[in-house]
């Protein structure tokens, strides 16, 4: 059994209670200490100081203009004034210049006495503010102070770990350095600690996350002001904090659409809809050198082509998005296209020629098409045998070959033209060619 645990069976049962005279010397102790000590939401010592240094210069200043106009007086009477030399001693300049030569060294003597109650060690490099007040103004220390506190109660040594996190620091904004305040989101952020005394730190970055390391690196992707805190921890315990805003500015949106759907080029003007969200400047690329900074422009293409139209948009923070729509024409209205299978009058040929009603019973083999104004069109035999030929569109293949039915199977075609508006097409497809 070890000791720690024979004393705990030893002593786990007993229970001291102190006595009321205890607590009243503790708390006596503690609320003079506090007293002594210097806490700006907090009456204490250095108030008292202030007060009664404040009392004793208005006074001190009302005695020195009534000396003046004495002084002025006697000197218009012819009298000679007398000046004593002044010994200057560790004590304000205030006083000393206004202290009559009959009670000066009388109060002197007093400060002196004072100065060696309350006068911190010269060791002491880094102290604190209230430190120096007491220096600067000596009456502070006038009030009686218990003989239960060492100097060392009054004036503490600064922790080695707390005085090199306070060393170099005048306010919380210098302890964090990010690599920008503000931007557009996604905002990536890069984050620096000027300072290398401390034993571990932790980072809250005002979107829910958090961080341990040393100089993290963070995203912010939904805009918004976020308040970033670093926490600086002491080897003893000691802790400072700093905070520092991240502001992330709303990305833009950009969309667009086309009207009309399936635009015939050159002939149609374009009409651009423009559907961007939080945005105030747009810059069109329309693709053929044309371009507009308008919100929703309209353009008329000389020729037909496979454009690519880009619009940019930039907000008022200069946050940008973009979008392209690549090949923006490729479905137009032009079209041509074939059946992928026929079957032939049985009863002879019938020079190609279709209608409605050939149609019903997919006698001929013909394109189906739309905006065509050149047309070639060849049909070839598995073994490469140009088989038929036509530059009319309205004019198909009725499977026959020099008058004879061909044998039913697969027959390669290929067709080249033109649109309206001037777009070539070359296409090529197989039929089959079927018999009742």
């Amino acid at each position: 059994m070890s000791i720690r645990e024979l004393f705990r069976q030893k002593l786990g049962n007993v229970e001291i209670i102190p006595s009321a005279s205890v607590h009243t010397k503790l708390m006596h102790k503690v609320a003079i200490r506090e007293f002594l000590r210097f806490n700006a939401v907090r009456f204490n010592i250095y108030y008292l100081g202030g007060i009664l240094a404040a009392g004793i210069s208005a006074a001190l200043i009302l005695s020195a203009g009534s000396d003046s106009s004495q002084q002025t007086s006697n000197n218009l009477s012819g009298e000679k004034s007398k000046t004593d030399s002044i010994e200057y001693f560790n004590i304000p300049v205030e006083l000393a210049v206004i202290q009559k030569p009959d009670t000066f060294k009388e109060t002197a003597n007093e400060l002196n006495k004072i100065n060696k109650i309350v006068k911190p060690s010269s060791d002491l490099k880094n102290e604190p503010v209230q430190r120096n007040v007491e220096r600067e103004n000596p009456i502070v220390a006038a009030t009686q102070v218990n003989d239960s506190f060492s100097k060392k109660d009054l004036f503490p040594e600064a922790s080695p770990d707390m005085s090199k996190l306070q060393q170099g620091f005048k306010g919380e904004e210098v302890l964090i350095e990010p690599s920008v305040s503000e931007g557009c989101s996604p905002l990536k952020v890069h984050f620096y600690i000027k300072s290398d005394s401390y034993d571990s730190c932790k980072w809250t970055f005002g979107d829910g996350g958090y961080s341990n390391e040393k100089n993290p690196e963070w995203i912010f992707d939904v805009d918004g002001d976020y308040k970033v805190v670093l926490h600086l921890f002491g080897s003893d315990g000691s802790q400072v904090n700093s905070s520092a805003t991240i502001t992330v500015h709303p990305k833009p949106m950009a969309n667009f659409e086309i009207y009309p759907e399936k635009a015939i080029l050159p002939e149609d003007e374009i009409h651009f809809y423009n559907y961007s969200t939080s945005a105030v400047n747009f810059n069109w690329d329309f693709g053929d050198g044309g371009s507009s900074v308008l919100f929703e422009p309209r353009h008329k293409y000389a020729k037909y082509g496979n454009y690519n139209i880009r619009l940019i948009v930039s907000s008022d923070y200069g946050c940008s998005d973009s979008i392209i729509v690549s090949n923006a024409f490729s479905g137009s209205e032009y079209f041509i296209d074939f059946p992928n299978a026929f079957i032939p009058n049985m009863q002879g040929p019938t020079g190609g020629y279709f209608s409605s009603k050939s149609d019903e019973s997919a006698q001929v083999f013909h394109a189906v098409s739309s905006g065509v104004t050149n047309f070639h069109l060849k049909v070839f035999s598995k073994l490469g045998i140009l088989i038929f030929e036509s530059s009319d569109i309205n004019l198909g293949w009725d499977g026959y070959f020099n008058g004879q039915l061909c044998e039913p199977g697969v027959y390669i075609w290929k067709v080249r033209g033109n649109f309206r508006n001037k777009e070539p097409f070359i296409k090529m497809g197989d039929v089959t060619l079927l018999r009742n």
